[in-house]
């Protein structure tokens, strides 16, 4: 099983991390910076950003970590931090998409989706799609395997009853609170199986010289990371607490990034299995079945393409 600790030096190497400041993101910052990466902090809040860079540089005090502004409930600042990178860096070898939430209530947000899809999904596809001049760029000059993409999901795409993506307004706010997380963790998988049947070692883009990028998804563990705890009714929170009190939700460790670290900068993540779903032991698990459907996986493609384009984002 793959360890952190066995993670070689990432001096030179540049990796942006979305929701950093908190949880799963923080860690994740913490062992690539710990190792000589030039880190992208990620968050909406400045002062929670600069805490966090803060905090691990009193474990690592010459980390090179920096805050790129982005708040995923508002695409425009999604498309601004994309600007905001390309201005300051050349190179990219590794985009972490991790930023979530978690059961909140129905709501549609200010661009016209739903929460979760947009913040967990939406938002993270715009990104990659405005760093992806620059992913293939590094790409192209440092060879197959330099540059990856993470998307971090959930074992959450498998409950809830989740069996197809819902597009239609009615179907997604009857969905409740659980099931809508779990088809934006579910979107998650697509996106990270998408990617790299644009990108990776099979495509075209590849064949053509023109970059290859490897991929993956991956669930983190039952973790406790505290995501939402205040937008969760108190029966929730409740169950909540008894699973972390039985030991079946687990506490925030580095066990809960092992999968993330393993697929953005392991050595030992090859391109034969880019495009793969992860457990938290970084091993090749099985998501959703609806993953290994081509058809659902470019009817989301296109779907999102569409909607980027008909808004402007794109």
């Amino acid at each position: 099983m793959f360890q952190i600790s066995s993670l070689l030096s990432l001096k030179g190497k540049v990796f942006l991390v979305t929701g950093g400041n908190t949880g799963i993101g923080y860690l994740t910052c913490l062992h690539l910076a710990g190792n000589g990466a030039r880190v992208y902090l990620g968050a909406r809040s400045e002062e929670k950003a600069t805490e966090a860079i803060s905090k691990i540089k009193g474990t690592y005090p010459t980390a090179n970590l920096h805050f790129l502004p982005i708040d995923h409930n508002s695409l425009k600042t999604v498309v601004a931090a994309a600007k905001t990178f390309v201005s300051k860096e050349s190179q990219l070898h590794g985009l972490i998409l991790n930023a979530g939430v978690a059961g909140l209530p129905y709501e549609v947000t200010g661009d016209g989706f739903e929460i979760h899809m947009q913040i967990n999904y939406i938002a993270h596809w715009l990104l990659a799609h405005h760093l992806m001049p620059v992913l293939l760029s590094t790409a192209r000059n440092e060879g197959p395997g330099s540059v990856r993409i993470v998307c971090v999901a959930s074992n959450a795409n498998n409950l809830f009853g989740t069996k197809k993506i819902l597009y239609e307004v009615d179907e997604v706010k009857n969905a409740g609170n659980f099931n809508r997380y779990g088809l934006s963790k579910l979107a998650n998988i697509l996106h990270a199986k998408n990617l790299n049947d644009k990108y990776g070692p099979e495509s075209r883009n590849s064949k053509d010289g023109k970059g290859e990028i490897w991929s993956a998804s991956l669930h983190p563990g039952f973790i406790d990371t505290q995501i939402n705890r205040k937008a969760l009714h108190w029966s929730q929170k409740w169950v909540t607490n008894l699973l972390v009190l039985l030991g079946i939700m687990k506490p925030l460790g580095d066990g809960a990034v092992r999968a993330i670290i393993f697929a953005a900068a392991s050595p030992d993540f090859t391109g034969e299995i880019s495009g793969v779903f992860l457990s938290e032991r970084a091993e090749v698990d099985e998501p959703n079945p609806i993953a290994r459907d081509v058809k659902e996986r470019q009817r989301l493609e296109g779907w999102t393409e569409e909607k980027m384009r008909s808004g402007g984002w794109i």
